[in-house]
C-alpha cells in the first residue's frame, strides 16, 4: 500500500492472505454503522440525556476516531515511483539502480536475491540485506574505489519489494497482508479496514520476532498529527488490536462532543482537550459528570471547573472512570445589561447599560427624530415584585439637568418616544359627483367642503337616496345587534319551554311551536346580516346644503355615494303581487298597493309604513304621504299571521338591502 493513503480496495475475503496491486479503482464509501454497544449504552436517557439549548443530541455522539476509516481512496500509484528515505532498509526484491561515471562509465539495475546479495563488476557479492539506503550507498562506492579511480556514483531505487504482514485483533479484515516495504502500521490499518468499534485506538501493538516493537496511539495522531510512533513495517510482522480500553462521553458546549477511548490518568480537564476545547458559551461552574457505581445506580456530580490552575489541578477537576458522561452546559442566554430604545427616533434598538447611565445621555439632542413627542417620553420599567410601571418624563427638562426628570436608566428598561405626527384622514366620495374619488380630509372639515372640492353633483345625481355609511356607526350597529340577538335568543328559548303544559290544547301548542320557529328563523336570517353603519343626512345642492342640520363633520374612512335617478317604487309584504311600479307624480300610497294586486286578507293596513331612499322610514298616514322614486312600500302581516310571511320576506330581502331587512324582521318580531 504506497503510504498515506487510506481505502480497502484489493481486498480478497474477510481473513487469510490478501495482495494489493499497484493500481486499483474507486470503490464506494463505506455506509454509516449502526450503534455500537458502547455508543449505544450512552445513548440510553437516563444517562445521557442532554440538557436543552447545548446544541448536542445524545443519539448524534459517536466514538472518535473511527471515521478515519470510512472513506474510500480514489488510485493507487505504482510503488516504483515513490521516494524513499535514507533510513530504508533494504531486503530480497528490491531493485537498486547504480550509475557511474568518470574514468569509469557503466549502468547497473541489481535486484537483492535470496541471499540478501547484489552483484558489482570487478568487485562480486556484497551483502546489503538489512542495511540502510543510505549506508548500501557508501558501501557501493567504498567497494568500487578498491579497483577503480576518478569515478563518481548515483544510487537511486528501483522496483522496492513487498512484504507479508498480519493484522490480527478487533480489525474488521483480519488477516495476512502483502504490501509494500514502505508501509507503516497505519498503512496496514488501512489496507485492513481499520479497527471495529471495540477495537482499541490507543494501544496498538506491534509484534516482530515473538518481540513487542511498541504500541502506536492513534489519538496522536488524529489530535496532534503526530506520527513519531508510527513504526515501519518489516516482512513477517503482526499487528494486534486488542478491545477498546475505558471510555468516556462528553456533550454539550464543547467543539467535538464524542466518545473518548482513555489512557492512563485522565482527568475532566483533559477530556475537556480532546474533544477540541470548549465553546465561547461554555458555563464551567456547573460541570456535570454521570457516573455508574459498581452493581448500583447511577449518581451525578456537579464540579466547578471555574479554579483550574494552569497545570490542570484542582480538587474538582477529577479522575474519569470508564463509562463516565460529561456534560458542558450553556450560559445564560439573556442580556441582562441592556435597555432598549424605540419610536421616533433615529437610532432604535438594543443599548449597552452603563454605570449611573441617564436618560439624557441615551437620548442627547439629536437624538429625536422632529415628530418625536419630547414632553411625554414613557419609561416601561419591570419591578423587583415583576410587576411594570410606565414612567413618563419630560425630556426637554431632562436636557437642562432637571434631576427628577433625567431619572437613573435600569436593566431592561423600554424607553419610547411616541410621535406626534397624524397621517391624514381621508373620505371616499362615489357616484354622481363631478370628481369622485378618495380625498384626503383635515380635522373638523365638514361635509359640504369635500363636496365643494369634488365639483358638485352632476346632473343625474338623485340626492334623496344618498348613501353615507361611517365606520364607527358600523361597529355599534354591529355590537347592538349582537346583544339584541343574544336578548331575544332567550326570550324564545323561556318561552319554548312553556308550551308544552298541561292543559293547552294541541292544535294551539302546535300552531305555538310554529310562531317560534319562524322567530328563529328570521333571528337567525337577521344574525347573517351585515352591519353597514348608514347615517340619514338630507343632501341639497351645496350652496343651501353648508351649515344646514345635515353637514356633518367629517371622520376617518367616512364613504358617501350618490346614486343616479330612480324611476320606480318597490311594494313589498302582504300584497298579492310584490313587485316594483314605475313612478308616477301626485299618486299616492293607494295607486301603488292597486298596482301590486291589493292587500291580502292578511295585511295590516294600519301598519303600513314607506321606507324612504335615504334610509329612514315614515309610518301613520301614509296615504297622505308623498311617495318619491326610490321608496319602498311596506305592508306587514297581521299578528297572528306573521310567522307566515317568512317565505315572503325572503323574496324581497336582495331588493330592499340590509337596513329594510333589519326594520321587517324585528316588525315581524314585535
Amino acid at each position: 500500500v504506497q503510504p498515506g493513503l487510506a481505502g480497502e480496495q484489493g481486498r480478497q475475503g474477510t481473513t487469510g492472505s490478501q495482495t494489493l496491486t499497484p493500481l486499483q479503482t474507486q470503490q464506494p464509501a463505506r455506509a454509516q454503522e449502526p450503534l455500537s454497544s458502547i455508543e449505544a449504552g450512552f445513548r440510553d436517557s437516563t444517562v445521557v440525556r442532554t440538557p436543552a439549548g447545548t446544541g448536542d443530541s445524545p443519539e448524534a455522539l459517536r466514538q472518535f476516531g473511527f471515521s478515519l476509516f470510512n472513506s474510500p481512496v480514489s488510485t493507487f500509484a505504482p510503488v516504483e515511483d515513490v521516494p524513499v528515505g535514507p533510513d530504508y532498509i533494504l531486503g530480497p526484491g528490491d531493485d537498486l539502480r547504480i550509475n557511474i561515471w568518470g574514468a569509469l562509465e557503466n549502468a547497473l539495475v541489481q535486484t537483492v536475491d535470496r541471499n540478501g546479495q547484489i552483484y558489482l563488476p570487478n568487485v562480486g557479492p556484497l551483502k546489503v540485506w538489512g542495511l540502510t539506503f543510505s549506508q548500501t550507498d557508501r558501501l557501493i562506492r567504498e567497494q568500487l574505489s578498491r579497483y577503480f579511480r576518478g569515478f563518481q556514483t548515483s544510487v537511486t531505487m528501483g522496483r522496492l519489494r513487498t512484504i507479508r504482514v498480519y493484522i490480527v485483533g478487533e480489525v474488521r479484515q483480519p488477516g495476512s497482508f502483502t504490501i509494500s516495504s514502505l508501509s507503516t502500521v497505519t498503512n496496514a490499518l488501512f489496507a485492513s479496514g481499520g479497527p471495529i468499534r471495540l477495537g482499541s485506538l490507543r494501544k496498538i501493538e506491534l509484534k516482530r520476532n515473538h518481540h513487542t516493537v511498541g504500541s502506536f496511539d492513534l489519538y496522536d495522531f488524529l489530535l496532534q498529527g503526530d506520527k513519531s510512533r508510527d513504526f515501519r513495517l518489516e516482512s513477517g510482522d503482526t499487528i494486534f488490536i486488542p478491545p477498546i480500553g475505558p471510555v468516556a462521553a462528553i456533550a454539550g458546549e464543547v467543539k467535538r462532543p464524542a466518545i473518548y477511548e482513555l489512557k492512563g490518568s485522565t482527568r475532566v480537564s483533559d477530556l475537556i482537550e480532546m474533544a477540541g476545547g470548549l465553546t465561547p458559551q461554555s458555563y464551567l461552574k456547573r460541570v456535570q459528570v454521570i457516573r455508574a457505581k459498581p452493581n448500583a445506580e447511577r449518581e451525578v456530580m456537579d464540579l466547578d471547573l471555574t479554579t483550574l490552575q494552569g497545570n490542570g489541578d484542582s480538587p474538582p477537576n477529577i479522575e474519569l472512570h470508564n463509562g463516565d458522561f460529561v456534560k458542558i452546559y450553556p450560559i445564560d442566554p439573556r442580556v441582562y445589561n441592556t435597555l432598549s430604545l424605540a419610536g421616533s427616533v433615529k437610532h432604535s434598538g438594543e443599548y449597552e447599560l452603563k454605570g449611573g447611565m441617564r436618560l439624557s445621555q441615551l437620548l442627547p439632542q439629536g437624538s429625536v427624530l422632529p415628530e418625536g413627542y419630547l414632553e411625554g417620553v414613557e419609561v416601561v420599567r419591570l419591578k423587583d415584585d415583576l410587576t411594570t410601571e410606565v414612567i413618563q418624563v419630560n425630556l426637554k427638562k431632562a436636557w437642562v439637568n432637571e434631576q427628577d426628570q433625567d431619572i437613573v436608566l435600569r436593566p431592561r428598561d423600554q424607553i419610547i418616544v411616541r410621535s406626534e405626527f397624524r397621517s391624514p384622514w381621508s373620505v371616499t366620495l362615489g357616484g354622481e359627483v363631478k370628481r369622485p374619488g378618495t380625498y384626503a380630509i383635515k380635522q373638523g372639515e365638514r361635509l359640504s367642503s369635500v363636496l365643494r372640492r369634488a365639483g358638485g353633483f352632476t346632473d343625474k345625481a338623485y340626492l334623496k337616496g344618498a348613501l353615507f355609511t361611517r365606520e364607527t356607526v358600523k361597529k355599534i350597529e354591529e355590537e347592538q345587534l349582537k346583544n339584541f340577538l343574544k336578548t331575544q335568543e332567550e326570550r324564545l328559548i323561556a318561552q319554548a319551554g312553556t308550551i308544552n303544559i298541561v292543559g293547552v290544547d294541541k292544535e294551539v301548542a302546535g300552531q305555538n311551536q310554529q310562531t317560534l320557529a319562524a322567530q328563529r328563523e328570521l333571528l337567525r336570517s337577521l344574525a347573517s346580516r351585515v352591519a353597514v353603519g348608514r347615517v340619514v343626512i338630507k343632501l341639497d345642492e351645496v350652496e343651501k346644503f353648508e351649515a344646514s342640520p345635515s353637514d356633518i363633520i367629517l371622520e376617518e374612512g367616512d364613504k358617501i355615494f350618490i346614486p343616479s335617478q330612480p324611476s320606480s317604487v318597490a311594494i313589498l309584504g302582504a300584497v298579492r303581487s310584490p313587485t316594483s311600479v314605475l313612478h308616477k307624480e301626485e299618486e299616492g300610497v293607494d295607486y301603488y298597493l292597486n298596482r301590486a294586486g291589493g292587500l291580502t286578507r292578511q295585511a295590516d293596513e294600519k301598519e303600513i309604513y314607506i321606507a324612504k331612499a335615504d334610509g329612514s322610514a315614515i309610518t301613520g298616514f301614509t296615504k297622505l304621504r308623498k311617495i318619491e322614486p326610490g321608496d319602498t312600500v311596506v305592508v306587514p302581516p297581521k299578528e297572528e299571521e306573521r310567522y307566515r310571511w317568512l317565505p315572503i320576506s325572503r323574496d324581497w330581502i336582495t331588493i330592499l338591502g340590509q337596513t329594510l331587512v333589519s326594520i321587517a324582521a324585528l316588525a315581524v318580531l314585535f
